[in-house]
């Protein structure tokens, strides 16, 4: 299990679930931080990063972005995955 914080730019994350209080549950919920669903992480900084959820992107701190777990998912291990089908089906 990862926590978003984890993630680099060009990484997807696949969310599985959400720690925090109650507030901060609802909050990161109604920005579209739903489990189950794929985010991608645009930017990294410091202090910050820029993901995006379904059509929009949103600015977090380390801080939320540690209450965020899942799975990370790679662009590498996306590409590996579509040229091994494509391999196989030759």
């Amino acid at each position: 299990m990862n926590k978003l914080r984890e993630c680099k730019a060009g990484d997807q994350f696949r969310i599985q679930y959400i720690n925090g209080t109650e507030e901060q549950k609802r909050l990161l919920q109604k920005l579209g931080f739903i489990p189950t669903s794929i985010i991608s992480v645009i930017n990294t900084s410091e202090d910050n990063m820029i993901v995006q959820v379904f059509q929009s992107r949103i600015a977090i701190n380390y801080e939320i972005s540690d209450l965020v777990c899942g799975t990370i998912i790679t662009k590498e291990k996306q590409s590996f995955k579509i040229l091994s089908l494509l391999k196989s089906k030759k």
